[in-house]
């Protein structure tokens, strides 16, 4: 085996680091305990990042699945399952809470709001997943444990008065983002962030530079590389654009874009 040491070095961030080598100490305890593992919610990159790290220190002998409780959701727990076992997400420690409150008195609430109440509650973000929002509701989902203790203490979402309950999981539609049309002069990364959000070419070039810029969840540091039909490219603290559909060129010969956009 290699050194955690020399396993880690590369990750250049503190909080990613320190996400992987927890991560890493987990898979290890499942290839030793031969008992599923998990690790703690993450965004996509820490995600694709710590499973390349358990399969370079742990190889295939150790199953890997990543689950946040519904099928697209963003933040998910890593799962490492001995080689004799079938990963499966019933096995993940993942629960839903119902919050609901009366729309009728009380502003409309977001998904700020709700995040921040929970917070709010001494539980740290690594131990929730996803927060999906409806008309008088949401979903939190978390790790049981937190599930519960939500449940049980989270009375107010800012100033609005609110009832939560455990559910069997989330069964609304998945969250949908807002569709734009746009031209680009070129399928560069830079051009499309900068169409997309409606920010100078300057600024999102800063921003892609100084390491903020992923595509498909992956760290993405050259202005010009260029994007296809599918992707999924992030522009942290500003949003995420997926590349729904690459269409011809325009009379002006600009190339027409239909993106979805999520802030």
């Amino acid at each position: 085996m290699s050194s955690k040491s020399e396993l880690l070095k590369g990750i250049k961030d503190e909080d990613e680091r320190i996400f992987c080598a927890r991560g890493l100490d987990r898979a290890v305890m499942a290839a030793k305990s031969f008992e599923p593992k998990f690790s703690d919610f993450a965004d996509p990159f820490k995600t694709v990042l710590l499973r390349e790290i358990v399969h370079k220190e742990l190889g295939y002998e150790i199953k890997i699945m990543s689950w946040g409780g519904t099928e697209d959701a963003e933040r998910r727990m890593t799962g490492f399952f001995p080689e004799y076992t079938e990963p499966k997400t019933s096995a993940f420690p993942i629960a839903c809470v119902e919050i609901r409150h009366n729309p009728k008195f009380g502003r409309q609430l977001t998904h700020r709001d709700y995040l921040g109440s929970v917070l709010g509650l001494g539980i740290t973000r690594e131990k929730t997943g996803d927060i999906l929002i409806e008309e008088g509701c949401a979903y939190v989902l978390a790790e049981k444990e937190v599930a519960e203790f939500i449940t049980s203490n989270l009375e107010y979402v800012g100033h609005t008065k609110v009832k939560t309950a455990l559910t069997d999981g989330y069964q609304g539609q998945s969250p949908k983002g807002t569709e734009k049309r746009l031209t680009v002069s070129s399928l560069r990364l830079d051009a499309v962030l900068s169409s997309a959000f409606n920010l100078s070419r300057g600024k999102v070039s800063d921003l892609i530079k100084g390491g903020k810029a992923f595509v498909n969840w992956i760290p993405a540091d050259s202005v010009s590389k260029t994007v296809t039909q599918g992707d999924m490219l992030t522009l942290r603290g500003v949003g995420r654009v997926k590349l729904a559909e690459v269409g011809g060129l325009t009379k002006r010969d600009r190339i027409s874009l239909t993106v979805e956009i999520f802030k």
